[in-house]
C-alpha cells in the first residue's frame, strides 16, 4: 500500500482543537502527523490509508456518517466510529 507520511509539528495545536489525544489524519494516501509514528500508530493510519482507497474521496462522508450514527445511537461519535474501531482492530492485528 502506497502512502506518504508527512510529520508538521504545528499541526499538534490544531487537531487538539478537535480531539484531545490527535495524533494524525489520513488524507488519501497521506498521512499528517505532528510527531513521527510508531508501528502500531502507522498501522493505525494505513487502514484508514486502505479505508480511503476503499471508499475514494467519498470516505470522507462515509466516515461523518458512520460518527453520526455512533452519536445517535448513544455512543461516543469518534471512538465508537466504525472506522475507528476497525482501525484499532488493524493496529491490534499487528501487535499480535
Amino acid at each position: 500500500m502506497r502512502h506518504r507520511l508527512h510529520v508538521w509539528p504545528w499541526t499538534r495545536i490544531l487537531g487538539r482543537r478537535v480531539l484531545p489525544n490527535w495524533l494524525a489524519i489520513s488524507l488519501g494516501r497521506h498521512v499528517i502527523a505532528w510527531r513521527s509514528l510508531d508501528e502500531t500508530e502507522l498501522a493505525h493510519e494505513l487502514e484508514h490509508v486502505r479505508q480511503w482507497q476503499e471508499r475514494g474521496w467519498s470516505f470522507p462522508l462515509v466516515y461523518l456518517a458512520a460518527s453520526l450514527r455512533a452519536w445517535r445511537g448513544g455512543r461516543h461519535w469518534y471512538r465508537d466510529n466504525a472506522f475507528e474501531v476497525a482501525a484499532r482492530q488493524a493496529t491490534a492485528r499487528r501487535r499480535d
